[in-house]
């Protein structure tokens, strides 16, 4: 092992903690914030140097020093740590880690602290310091445990240190933990899903609690207003138009930043966004997306490079079932609506999805998802209310116009279906793929390839939707679109109303078909991608599409 990294005390932690979350952290680099986390980064502010100040020095005490954040690293073991207190009594050094939570019930320390705090001691002993202990400070029960240092504190190390690079340089990480208590308050749960990996390739018979939450914690903010500014003041992403406030929301709630038109983001704005890990998406006042800001693509080579590299065959495999599902999504859609009554075409979708699994090539799929689209816009035309008349030509039932819309049903599904785009994008860039490189859609100059692939299940369920309940609903109006002489745009009060009704569908919860427990729409486009991922890292067998009764 040449030129390795230093590890950290923190990692070593992680590594006794879960073996699965050390390898997600520290080989492809995911990062997720949490609840839990900002409470005991609250708990440590006591201890802590504010990033940028320079560190104090020893504070001198009654029997020795005091010193905060003391940060140390050693050539042999590659180790680095920031001790929250090291403290001088008699001439002897202790470091003192500070725990948001409570000992062991025997009141013994938990292993991933102990091994932490051994790393910290072993650091200050290459130092030259005398040191033959530690105490762990547990915030919930306001008291120390002591850590002492033996001979085989060391030869323990040494082999977590060994077995966490061994660990780290392996390319798939080792399987979930089965049904295990430690799994609920996770930061990588939405990245590991044990119980829904376990379930997926028959680790368990047991069904998947439901550990991840029904939606994320956050929501996404669209400033769409010509001539706005987003800014940040004490922690809060403020919109303002001149000396007009028109927007204040907490910065930790925001999942993503939707920019569209001519508003400015300040620097300190994108930066507060990146540092909670925020993706910033500028899309044109038609809603077509320009440019997508992402904190970081995260550190996950050999997931891109499986990507990029899988077989023709498991890529087939892979469309073959979202086709199939996106056919079974839509014909979901016309048997739920009561303005179409057509067995015979919902019979003619069904033997299309049927087609679509068991398609020979490529090719043979896409023909079979043409047939399948025209007999879906047929009855999609037939879903609309004929009583209620939008401005411009009729929607036709050979299916919608684009690039420009020419009516205003199609102007609805182009907006909503860049909405879905942008959500999908987000979810591709948290795991480290590669947008632009799909199993389905072929890569060309400009179009996210997978994007569009992993969408395919959702539009149906997801844009379809809305838009036919803007419709039926007499939601959408003649003020909601401007007709132009040859294409139909949406107002910018319309797509205000737009954007809150695709947001609305988004926070609908559905029974997973899978796994059973219920998810809103956004959190299953997260589910779906982390799938998509797990297949091409062979952690499952096979791509399971989402599909709705």
């Amino acid at each position: 092992m040449e030129d390795l990294l230093p590890l950290g005390a923190r990692a070593l932690g992680d590594f006794r903690f879960c073996e699965r979350l050390f390898h997600l952290q520290y080989a492809p680099g995911y990062r997720l914030d949490t609840e839990e986390m900002r409470l005991g980064r609250h708990v440590h502010s006591s201890v802590d140097v504010p990033t940028g100040q320079e560190r104090p020095a020893h504070r001198i005490t009654p029997d020795g020093w005091r010193a905060r954040s003391c940060a140390l690293s050693s050539a042999e073991p590659k180790l680095t740590a920031v001790c929250d207190v090291v403290e001088a009594v008699d001439g002897r050094v202790r470091p003192v880690e500070v725990r948001k939570g409570a000992p062991r019930p025997d009141g013994t320390p938990w292993p991933d602290h102990r091994i932490q705090l051994m790393a910290q001691i072993v650091l200050l002993r290459q130092r030259g310091y005398d040191c033959a202990e530690g105490y762990l400070w547990y915030d919930s029960v306001r008291r120390r445990v002591r850590v002492p240092w033996t001979p085989e504190s060391e030869a323990e190390l040494r082999r977590t240190i060994y077995e966490a690079r061994m660990l780290v340089d392996q390319p798939t990480p080792p399987p979930p933990l089965q049904h295990s208590s430690k799994c609920a308050l996770c930061a990588m749960l939405p990245i590991c899903m044990p119980d829904e990996i376990n379930e997926l390739t028959d680790r368990t018979a047991e069904k998947p609690r439901r550990l991840l939450a029904r939606a994320p914690a956050r929501d996404p903010v669209y400033v769409a207003e010509p001539g706005s500014t987003v800014g940040v003041r004490s922690d809060r992403l403020v919109v303002s138009k001149g000396q007009d406030k028109l927007m204040s929301v907490r910065l930790r709630e925001v999942l993503h930043l939707v920019v569209s038109g001519p508003v400015t983001v300040t620097s300190q704005a994108v930066h507060a966004l990146a540092d909670q890990g925020s993706p910033l998406v500028w899309t044109s006042t038609r809603g077509s997306l320009k440019v997508v800001g992402v904190p970081t693509l995260g550190k996950h080579v050999e997931l891109r490079r499986r990507q990029f590299t899988s077989s023709p065959d498991q890529l087939l495999d892979i469309a073959r079932r979202m086709i199939a599902g996106k056919i079974r999504n839509c014909r979901t859609m016309l048997r739920r609506n009561p303005h179409l009554d057509d067995q015979d075409l919902l019979d003619r979708l069904d033997a299309d999805a049927a087609r679509a699994q068991r398609a020979p090539t490529l090719s043979t799929l896409l023909g079979i998802e043409g047939a399948a689209a025209r007999t879906y816009f047929t009855g999609f035309a037939r879903s609309l209310r004929s009583d209620h008349r939008l401005p411009g030509p009729s929607f036709q039932a050979s299916g919608r116009t684009r690039r420009p819309p020419e009516d205003a049903v199609s102007c609805l599904l182009s907006f909503l279906y860049s909405l879905l785009a942008k959500d999908v994008m987000t979810a591709c860039y948290a795991l480290g793929l590669d947008p632009y490189w799909g199993c389905y859609h072929q890569p060309r100059r400009g179009r996210p390839a997978l994007v569009l692939d992993l969408a395919e299940e959702f539009r149906p369920l997801v844009a379809d939707s809305t838009a036919l309940t803007l419709v039926n609903n007499r939601q959408a109006r003649p003020a909601t679109f401007h007709v132009h002489p040859i294409s139909v745009a949406l107002t910018t009060a319309g797509r205000h109303e737009v954007i809150n009704a695709y947001e609305n569908r988004l926070t609908t919860e559905i029974r997973h078909p899978v796994f059973g427990y219920q998810v809103t729409y956004r959190r299953a486009i997260e589910i779906q991608a982390r799938l998509f991922a797990a297949c091409l890292m062979r952690e499952i067998s096979h791509y399971t599409a989402f599909t709705s009764r």
